[in-house]
């Protein structure tokens, strides 16, 4: 009964993590999109205006790396927690 309660555990600690990966790439591939977007964009303004943009694009493109590197290393720290127990 036990083996079967930690064996239905970790498939849905499996699932749960590949949910995840599938979000995390969706959320990179929009990402990819924006930035390809205000590139686009960018091609019509002057110089002055393309920097001070492309300074806070980057500030905004690190921030969600920051965040997406935080979340993927919370669920694997999950998963790990999981299969150990």
């Amino acid at each position: 009964m036990h083996d079967e309660f930690l064996q239905s555990k970790r498939r849905t600690n499996t699932e749960s993590v590949t949910q995840e990966l599938e979000r995390l790439r969706s959320d990179l591939g929009e990402l990819n999109l924006w930035i390809g977007d205000k590139k686009s964009g960018m091609c019509l303004e002057d110089w002055e205006e393309k920097g001070r943009r492309c300074e806070g694009y980057l500030l905004m493109i690190q921030y969600r790396l920051q965040h997406l590197m935080a979340q993927n290393k919370r669920s694997r720290s999950e998963a790990e927690w999981l299969d150990s127990n």
